[in-house]
């Protein structure tokens, strides 16, 4: 009974890891795309900013 319970520990704990290195990861490819294309998201806020502002004559 105690070796059934610590394969399902270290089953909990693999599924864990890898939802931690799952998520760990898909975090830093998300990150890493921001920060290469952050100017260009920069870039199309103030040109969306600027075409809802109302010329003033």
């Amino acid at each position: 009974m105690a070796q059934g319970a610590a394969v399902a520990l270290q089953a909990l704990l693999a599924d864990t890891m890898l939802q931690f290195l799952l998520g760990f990861t898909l975090g830093n490819v998300v990150g890493m795309y921001l920060a290469q294309n952050y100017d260009i998201l920069e870039e199309i806020k103030k040109d969306v900013d600027a075409k809802k502002k109302i010329p003033s004559s």
